[in-house]
């Protein structure tokens, strides 16, 4: 009898609890519904500020939603809390709403002046009474979880009693003892399963939000199936594992999670926002709430952790802002390298881990124009890839696929043996391998039906994945940078012909101002039979004559250029001779200037050139050095350099370009002191370099004042834009 009465008094005890818990927990979930209210409103409000700032046209539609949501979760309190003063609070706050309601909708409708202050005045105060009433609600539940859970331990208090009790009375009395046990713990303990049903069955269908118990170590103790669906995680997987497996490595390593432990343990509950991982490495931004639980003496229970994934909701936001950003960028800058760098700053890390912008250039490569990574050792690692190996069609077949279809590409999971096809050789291999990428998205720069270059864009593996989202934002901003890009290169273009009207009209006035001079004399000096003198000055004439007729042909060159209508007619040319033949052009003036003319030329130094523009190179290459070589010998030599590449090379002996002046030789009207001595107009130069580049080609210059200078010019056989329409295969756009 003893040991029966024993086994009933602890059943006792073990059901009393259970049903302790159960009310617990039940008061847990009340307060849960409390702050979905609060959501619910804060949702709302947010949406209705937007659907303003947007003109208000469309409030009624993009508030209804949370509205609706707030009035459910206002009826769900309603059904569950049955005390009449937790039916006035919840009223109070369901009112509170109400006006801030029909506030909201007279704002919308009311006109800019005093009224619409006051109207503002009035959403302010409704807005408050609403936060008041449900603070008030809150404070309510929260009192009633914290009376309940005392109650469970007076609970258990009595329950002890009742147990030293039974045991002093004896085996007397055991017989009636256990029967009066069993009449009254029988309802209990069915009351008690069924209450544990009904919260099982609540908590388990809470979907969108992970409800987590921590035990007083901050390990794992309860898990829902709402758990489960955002983190990945079974609840045999998880029970007993630390919660810092939920923050990202970065965060874990520095012991973010118990710092949060420690912050809820001290003021009693924690809500924060931040990224969290889940079992496959992805990563979420979440909404969390921390609440220490306690005993009746304070002492530290564990940790109720409820927490919400918010990610499309902040990248929504995120959206709106990168693009007022952005626009606001567009506007304000005329430099083009400045606007790719700010995009590019734009958009990592808020998109991406990693963006590279191709550019195209006139010799119909892809240069890039802004790299940027969240880490700068592996920025460093796609500058030294990029310029190792730039990209071609060959080996960056996604790339060359977007630039000739206009068409974004989305790799949401990047496979290694995919990217590694991509690379050139070993050394590429390892440097493509370094960066880690896990996802990447190509997104054409466009105007029209003209692509202006790409967008690459990568993460890192291991860390979020790309969307459909991600896509949509990039091609929005991609296009408004190509609108960008574009216009400034019209109001450059728009300045630069107001400059050649300017020039033109000066330096066009000059010779023939010259020119007439010059007639004049000569008739004067005919009249007066000076043969000399006319002779003289029809030569003088002549010159002037030149000078016109080079600067017709440079404005004529300049024009093609400056409008994108240089179209190069590539035909096999051999570069010695053609070199041969203007050096034969110049054999009189390199006389009249005193200079030795000499050519050594390598040959079968052929390429597929446009021999009109080579021959236009040359000229103004060897007419300059005529010019400023005045005097000294002038060398013209033409050579291999290697098997897929010719050389030429021009050295005068003359008076130089100082260093800092060298790179502003090829701008355009650009004229040094030193060069000024001689009659010019700063074109010859700029359009030289503009044909190299046209070739696929480059030019330098080295050169010391009094020195001379040798310029420097290497032509690929086969121009890159002719080798890769060679190559392109026709693309069916359906």
């Amino acid at each position: 009898m003893a040991l029966v009465l024993a086994a009933v008094v602890v059943g006792a005890l073990l059901t009393t609890r259970t049903v302790g818990k159960a009310r617990v927990l039940e008061r847990s979930l009340d307060l849960l519904e409390v702050e979905q209210l609060g959501r619910a409103f804060s949702d709302k409000v947010s949406l209705a500020n937007s659907a303003m700032l947007a003109g208000g046209r469309t409030l009624s539609q993009d508030t209804a939603l949370a509205r609706q949501r707030f009035l459910d979760t206002a009826e769900r309190l309603r059904a569950r809390l049955s005390a009449p003063e937790d039916q006035t609070l919840v009223d109070a706050v369901w009112s509170a709403e109400q006006a801030h309601e029909a506030a909201l909708h007279a704002l919308q409708e009311m006109p800019e002046g005093r009224e619409q202050t006051a109207a503002r005045e009035r959403l302010a105060r409704t807005h408050v009474q609403v936060r008041e009433a449900q603070a008030r609600l809150e404070g309510e539940v929260h009192s009633r979880l914290t009376r309940a859970h005392q109650a469970a331990l007076e609970a258990d208090r009595w329950e002890l009693g009742l147990l030293l009790l039974a045991s002093s009375l004896g085996v007397a009395v055991a017989a009636a003892l256990a029967w009066v046990l069993h009449r009254q713990l029988h309802p209990l303990k069915r009351e008690a399963v069924a209450s544990a049903h009904r919260f099982q069955a609540l908590v388990e269908g809470v979907r969108d939000y992970a409800l987590v118990l921590l035990d007083a170590r901050g390990r794992v103790a309860s898990w829902n199936p709402g758990a489960e669906r955002i983190k990945g995680w079974t609840e045999a997987e998880i029970l007993g594992r630390p919660a810092s497996l939920f923050y990202t490595s970065e965060e874990a390593a520095a012991g973010q999670a118990e710092r949060d432990l420690a912050r809820a343990l001290n003021e009693g509950r924690l809500h924060s926002e931040g990224w969290r991982q889940r079992k496959d490495g992805s990563r979420f931004w979440a909404e969390m709430s921390i609440t220490a639980l306690r005993d009746e003496a304070g002492a530290p229970q564990g940790f109720a952790v409820v927490t919400r994934d918010i990610t499309e909701q902040r990248r929504t936001e995120r959206m709106q802002e990168l693009l007022a950003e952005a626009g606001r960028v567009f506007h304000q800058s005329l430099d083009p390298d400045l606007t790719v760098a700010e995009l590019a700053r734009l958009l990592v890390p808020e998109v991406a881990d990693g963006c590279i912008l191709y550019l195209l250039t006139p010799a119909g490569e892809l240069r890039p124009r802004a790299v940027t990574h969240v880490r700068p050792e592996r920025e460093a690692s796609l500058w030294e890839s990029l310029r190792r190996f730039p990209p071609r069609p060959g080996t960056s077949p996604h790339i060359w696929e977007v630039m000739r279809t206009g068409r974004s590409r989305l790799d949401v999971d990047a496979s290694r043996p995919e990217l590694e096809r991509a690379a050139d050789n070993s050394q590429h291999r390892v440097l493509i391998e370094r960066l880690g990428v896990g996802s990447s998205l190509v997104v054409p720069v466009r105007v029209g039906s003209r692509t202006l270059g790409v967008f690459v864009l990568m993460t890192a593996r291991g860390h979020r994945l790309f969307t459909q989202g991600d896509q949509v934002l990039v091609e929005e901003l991609a296009g408004r940078a190509a609108l960008a890009l574009e216009n400034t290169r019209l109001l450059r273009e728009a300045r630069e012909a107001v400059d050649l009207i300017a020039v033109t009209a000066h330096d066009l006035g000059n010779p023939l101002h010259a020119l007439q001079l010059l007639l004049n004399r000569v008739r004067r000096a005919q009249a007066a039979g000076q043969g000399e003198v006319v002779r003289q000055g029809l030569m003088a004439a002549s010159g002037q004559a030149e000078r016109l007729g080079q600067l017709l042909h440079d404005l004529l060159d300049l024009s093609r250029l400056s409008s994108d209508t240089q179209v190069l007619d590539t035909t096999p040319v051999d570069l010695g001779e053609l070199t041969r033949e203007v050096v034969d052009r110049f054999a009189e003036s390199a006389a009249q200037a005193g200079c030795t003319l000499t050519l050594e030329a390598e040959a079968g130094q052929v390429g597929q050139w446009d021999r009109i523009r080579l021959d236009r190179v040359v000229t103004n290459l060897v007419s300059n050095a005529l010019k400023f070589g005045r005097g000294h010998p002038v060398k013209v030599r033409v050579t291999a350099l290697d098997a897929e590449h010719a050389r030429l090379v021009v050295r005068d002996e003359g008076v130089g370009i100082a260093p800092d002046a060298q790179r502003r030789v090829f701008e355009r009207f650009e004229r040094e002191p030193t060069m000024k001595i001689e009659p010019g107009y700063g074109l010859g130069l700029y359009i030289v370099r503009q044909l190299v580049d046209a070739h696929g080609g480059t030019i330098r210059v080295e050169s010391m004042p009094g020195q001379g200078a040798t310029f420097t010019v290497d032509l690929p056989r086969v121009p890159r834009s002719v080798e890769e329409a060679a190559r392109a295969e026709p693309v069916s756009i359906q």
